[in-house]
Formats: C-alpha cells, sequence, structure tokens
C-alpha cells in the first residue's frame, strides 16, 4: 500500500468522481479504478458501488477513510519533522589541527565556506607537525587531524585512529632560473646549489630526502625554515632551491614567478590524510565538516 494510493483514495471519498481524481493527481481514470480495485483486494471488500457517473463511497469506506486520513497527515508531519531537524542550524565548536602545507594551503577556504554555511560553529585551526598532530588527536585534544605522507590504514586502526585520504599532490623541485629548469636534470646537476628545506619533522623533507638516499645522494642543506612562506620568498628573490607540494607554489607557477626543475629518476606523489579517533562520539559539526573536505575540488 503506498501513501499515494491512499492519497487518491481520499480524493475519491470527496469527489466520487474518478475522472476530477485523475485530473488532479495528472494519472488516466483507468489508473485510479486500478488502484480502487488494489485497495479492495488488499482488504477484502467492496469501497465504492457505482450510481449514474459517480462512485458512492461504501460505509467500509468512510470507516477507512477516517484512519487512512490520520495515517496521510502523519507522513507528511514526520517529513515536515525530518526537514526540520535536516535545516536545524548547528551550533558548537571544532579543533582541528593540521601539518603546515595544508593548514596554509588547503583548508583556508573550505574553512571559510564551511564558517559561512554555519555561522554558530566555532572552528579552531592550529598548526604543527605530523607528529604532533597524530599525537593531538590520539590524545583526544583536537577532533580531527591532517596530515602530509603516508599513512595506512592498517596503521592508523592500530593506534586507535581512522585514516582516510583526502588529496594526491606531488613534491617539485623548483627555481627562480627558468633557463635551470628548461631541461631535465640530474640531482647532481643541483649539488652546488644553495638549498632550503623545511625544519627536521617535516613530511615534504622526510620525503624528499628519503627519495635521494634511495639513490645514494646527499643534498647540501645551507637554511632550514618551518615557513613556507619564507622560504619561497627566498627562492623567489635570492635564487635558492627548493622542494615544494605543487598545491603551495600554484599560483606562482602559473604566475611564471617560480620553474619546476624536472629532475631525473625522482617523481614524488605526496598525500594528504585526515585522522580521527575510532572512539570519537558522535559529532555533527565533524561529520558536516568532513562532507566539505571530501567535495573539495583544487
Amino acid at each position: 500500500m503506498r501513501i499515494k494510493d491512499l492519497e487518491i483514495f481520499l480524493d475519491l471519498l470527496k469527489s466520487k468522481s474518478p475522472t476530477q481524481t485523475a485530473e488532479r493527481f495528472s494519472i488516466t481514470q483507468p489508473n485510479v479504478s486500478m488502484i480502487v480495485k488494489r485497495l479492495e483486494n488488499l482488504i477484502g471488500v467492496r469501497l465504492f458501488e457505482r450510481i449514474g457517473k459517480k462512485l458512492m463511497p461504501t460505509s467500509r469506506a468512510l470507516f477507512l477513510g477516517g484512519m487512512w486520513l490520520e495515517v496521510v497527515q502523519g507522513y507528511y508531519a514526520s517529513l515536515k519533522n525530518l526537514e526540520s531537524i535536516n535545516t536545524q542550524e548547528i551550533i558548537g565548536e571544532l579543533n582541528i589541527v593540521a601539518t603546515h602545507t595544508i593548514s596554509e594551503y588547503f583548508l583556508p577556504r573550505i574553512i571559510f565556506e564551511f564558517a559561512k554555511a554555519y555561522k554558530k560553529v566555532k572552528l579552531k585551526l592550529q598548526t604543527s607537525n605530523a607528529k604532533e598532530c597524530f599525537d593531538l588527536v590520539k590524545s583526544g585534544k583536537v577532533d580531527l587531524a591532517f596530515i602530509e605522507g603516508k599513512i595506512s590504514p592498517q596503521y592508523a586502526k592500530s593506534e586507535g585512529l581512522i585514516s582516510e585520504m583526502l588529496h594526491t599532490d606531488s613534491l617539485i623541485v623548483v627555481s627562480n632560473d627558468f633557463i635551470l629548469a628548461s631541461r631535465t636534470r640530474s640531482i647532481q646537476d643541483l649539488l652546488d646549489r644553495t638549498w632550503i628545506l623545511r625544519e627536521y619533522g617535516s613530511e615534504q623533507r622526510k620525503c624528499f630526502l628519503n627519495a635521494l638516499a634511495k639513490q645514494g645522494v646527499e643534498i647540501p642543506i645551507s637554511l632550514e625554515l618551518n615557513c613556507t612562506v619564507a622560504i619561497k620568498n627566498l627562492v623567489i628573490y635570492q635564487g635558492a632551491l627548493s622542494i615544494f607540494s605543487e598545491i603551495a607554489i600554484k599560483e606562482e607557477l602559473e604566475n611564471k614567478v617560480l620553474f619546476p626543475i624536472k629532475v631525473k629518476n625522482l617523481s614524488l606523489e605526496h598525500h594528504f590524510y585526515s585522522l580521527k579517533r575510532q572512539s570519537q562520539l558522535h559529532n555533527e559539526i565533524l561529520v558536516k565538516f568532513e562532507e566539505y573536505v571530501l567535495d573539495y575540488h583544487l
């Protein structure tokens, strides 16, 4: 039995005309007759008697009409309440931690759009290295962490966490010298350059140096900084070399301020992951924010 069938039946009780009921529901008169027949078969009694061009409801039909009207009204009332729940304003706080590149270049626009949509939600974002992010979410001091690098679901599970890969990026060696970047270089060609890398503990640095170590290469590091913007400025204005996540230098690459150097036998994928506790209680704000992150397109 469908709600639509009950609505048609109730309308027919009033109109007593299959033609008028069919017009109101944008169906054919035979369809109205078929629905009546289906209801009669279901309950095992006649519901209408034909008198001339009209269908007159039986006493049983009038009795059922009162009951089924409550069913239909209750159905639509429940839909209205559900809609009210779904559109109810969310109030609360969400604490997030992220590694530097994600905090500076991936999350800001998402947080801005989320804040516009949910004006009574307070978002707190702090920036830390990967280990600190991991420890903060694991200890329950933050609700959600975003980390660069590589985290297997098995490892996350063993630590009581749930991981989800959100974005795949590339690590790129860059320079302000378009001539240097005009052809593929070997890493040996670049060893005499001034290299500036992120601080110890940075996943970008770790990924890059591990890849070079597999080739038996060690680069001279002239300076270590924990600020991507500062490193970027030194590469642009002082001619240093560094490695960046592509998302961090997207604008500079487009504006031809920085140039990617293709290095032989060096291809580095870089992943962004979210982390939350397996024991995390249901948090509607967290669920909504995760949806925003997953729907975000760079």
